[in-house]
């Protein structure tokens, strides 16, 4: 219980001194627990506070397994406790994050040393050690010895799968990455898909929201229709893993928001009166959870159609 709060206490320090931290953090209270799923294959996920886990388990055990994300400290260790009850945990296989973010990487630490192999896209690596630097957080997180810029992938122990990382151009950042378990044919989003909910773009990072939908388009003719997603967040009410009908929904979303802000442009409208005036984008009117980024949607997507 003291190390639980202890880790609880670190944790809202990190967040206030990091606002990109703090955005998908508030609203939701760690649960001792949380929710652990398998879907398909032995892959399954893991939700508590933060983007979405995915989880490879073989046979069932953690041993050998795959952990993709780790959420917040706290989460990570939750998760560990809910592993343990399934079998050893002496080594993970490997530690993938789908990009840099701190509710994707925050419970690296807690995860890391228990990998054998832990890896990111090279530009989620620069994105995470500046972070880093600017929160005077050097060291607080490991960083990763395997990057890679295209495709990345290995044959687990057995041949029993195999895991890909492909990454197809900058969206929510510029190094957001796909993992994909080839044999169970499941593939974690990370957040280049938020189910139903608004979702956050890091410009700062390479992200490009115009690129967003092309991203998604290449995602869904590459993998194919029998694919099932994982996705980093969802509104409530909605899951966090679907089909090939929820990244058509959410890339219709991106190419809605495009249409209605480059109308309301043409039309002579202020970015003030804009925000003031929408609640939903018209032609999307599922994707109506979280104000704040929706007003952040409506910015980005009206200065990168400005320039």
């Amino acid at each position: 219980m003291q190390r639980r709060q202890f880790l609880r206490n670190s944790l809202a320090a990190t967040l206030l001194a990091n606002p990109t931290l703090r955005l998908f953090s508030q609203s939701q209270p760690i649960a001792e627990g949380g929710d652990f799923q398998m879907i398909r294959g032995n892959v399954g996920y893991y939700t508590n506070r933060g983007g979405t886990i995915g989880l490879y388990l073989p046979d069932g055990k953690p041993r050998g397994g795959v952990i993709v994300d780790t959420q917040f400290p706290d989460a990570a260790e939750e998760l560990l406790a809910t592993l343990r009850e399934l079998g050893d945990l002496t080594q993970f296989a490997i530690l993938a994050n789908t990009h840099h973010h701190g509710d994707h990487t925050g419970g690296n630490a807690i995860i890391a040393p228990l990998a054998k192999q832990y890896i990111m896209h090279d530009v989620a690596r620069e994105s995470l050690l500046a972070t880093l630097a600017a929160n005077d957080k050097i060291g607080s997180i490991p960083l990763p010895k395997t990057t890679f810029s295209g495709t990345w992938s290995t044959n687990l122990p057995q041949g029993k799968e195999v895991v890909a990382l492909r990454h197809f151009g900058a969206a929510h950042t510029g190094g957001d990455v796909v993992v994909h378990f080839e044999n169970a044919n499941v593939a974690h989003l990370g957040d280049l898909l938020f189910n139903r909910r608004f979702p956050y773009i890091d410009t700062a990072a390479g992200g490009d929201i115009l690129n967003w939908p092309v991203v998604l388009r290449k995602i869904r003719i590459f993998y194919g229709k029998n694919t099932l997603y994982i996705f980093g967040h969802a509104a409530d009410g909605y899951p966090v893993f679907g089909t090939t009908s929820d990244i058509k929904a959410f890339e219709n979303y991106l190419e809605r928001l495009q249409i209605y802000v480059r109308k309301e442009i043409r039309k002579g409208t202020s970015l003030v009166d804009l925000k003031a005036k929408t609640e939903t984008i018209p032609g999307a009117p599922t994707w109506n959870f979280g104000e704040r980024l929706r007003d952040l949607n409506l910015e980005v997507m009206y200065g990168a159609l400005s320039e």
